[in-house]
């Protein structure tokens, strides 16, 4: 284990490495802002056989890079150049369904959580094909009536929008935050990534079978998109599917929680952290409650993804914690669970 931790929050850093010592984790880092400073900065065990974790691995966080997705369109909704209440329709054609807004889409309330054409792996990283097959499925829902998290469909929607919007991409929007978060790792950067490995031999299976029929639907297309040779490739690194493959080291995914003031303008800021879309999430299953990107529990915010990173903090607080981990061991949230509980411990 490797980095730092300010006074008052080794408890972290003892979490931290009895998660490596005893096998939980093989490879991930942490970090965190409280009080607007940097004060847990951790990294440690293994990036890929014989390859231990450095201060810059990129791991792929799944969801939990949704709400960067999202940040990428509310920046052009400050700019003016998007408004919240257009119809999808007016920046993408293409999506001929009637009422769909973006506020809907950055909400998971369009109702197109799922594809309806089978798609490969390497069909549901080609950006045409994968929007193409994405906005001629049939609506589960009609938009606004319903909440269901679009999981796999999510990015390229908003990715669409943007495109039509602006010309740019999700990537590109991201990359002017100036931080260390991709939608599209530079082929000089790639070095840089995690190899990620599966829990349990059944960990693919067992991530989208036994959750429900949409579940089923929604993650298990396009096929394959869970299998590590998909996962570690250059195609998933190097591409867009905004729902799901953002690369992100700890330090730049809590410092994307950490710049929203400068990301955003305060009104804004607001209405985007605020509850938009509340009841049961049909692909979930269970209360929710979404904002314009993000999941809220109370005053915690954030997202977390498949496989056991997550990002978020006591958003509401300007003195709250902004807090993320990322873990190339894709299994459940026990570990982050982990750590978030024992650094608001230590606040």
């Amino acid at each position: 284990m490797n980095g730092t931790v300010a006074k008052g929050f080794e408890p972290v850093a003892e979490a931290f490495r009895t998660l490596l010592e005893d096998g939980r984790e093989t490879g991930a880092s942490v970090a965190a802002y409280v009080g607007g400073e940097l004060v847990v900065d951790l990294w440690g065990g293994w990036a890929g056989p014989g390859t231990p974790w450095q201060a810059d691995t990129l791991a792929t966080v799944f969801s939990a890079g949704k709400p960067v997705a999202a940040l990428a369109v509310l920046k052009r909704v400050a700019d003016g150049l998007i408004g919240l209440d257009e119809p999808v329709q007016s920046y993408w054609p293409a999506f001929q369904h009637e009422g769909g807004t973006v506020r809907h889409a950055l909400a998971h309330q369009l109702g197109l959580p799922a594809v309806a054409e089978p798609l490969t792996a390497a069909e549901g990283l080609d950006w045409a094909r994968c929007t193409g097959a994405i906005f001629g499925s049939p609506l589960e829902w009609e938009p606004g009536t319903a909440v269901g998290e679009h999981a796999l469909t999510y990015g390229n929607i908003l990715g669409a929008v943007l495109r039509g919007a602006t010309g740019e991409t999700v990537g590109d929007v991201v990359r002017g935050f100036g931080l260390d978060v991709h939608f599209g790792v530079p082929i000089g950067e790639r070095g840089r990534c995690a190899e990620l490995e599966h829990a349990t031999p059944d960990w693919p299976r067992e991530a989208v079978s036994g959750h429900g029929e949409l579940w089923a639907r929604a993650l298990g297309n396009p096929a394959g998109l869970l299998d590590l040779a998909v996962l570690n490739g250059d195609a998933w690194r190097g591409g867009e599917l905004p729902a799901v493959n953002l690369h992100a080291t700890a330090r730049g995914l809590a410092g994307v929680y950490h710049a929203l003031p400068r990301l955003l303008p305060p009104e804004l800021l607001a209405e985007a952290l605020a509850p938009q879309a509340v009841g049961v999430d049909r692909l979930l299953e269970e209360d929710a409650v979404w904002t314009l990107g993000f999941r809220r529990d109370e005053d915690w915010v954030g997202m977390g993804g498949i496989g056991g990173s997550s990002a978020g903090g006591r958003l509401d607080d300007p003195d709250g914690y902004r807090m993320a981990y990322v873990t190339r061991r894709l299994a459940d949230h026990e570990r982050g669970n982990l750590i978030y509980d024992t650094l608001e411990a230590c606040l």
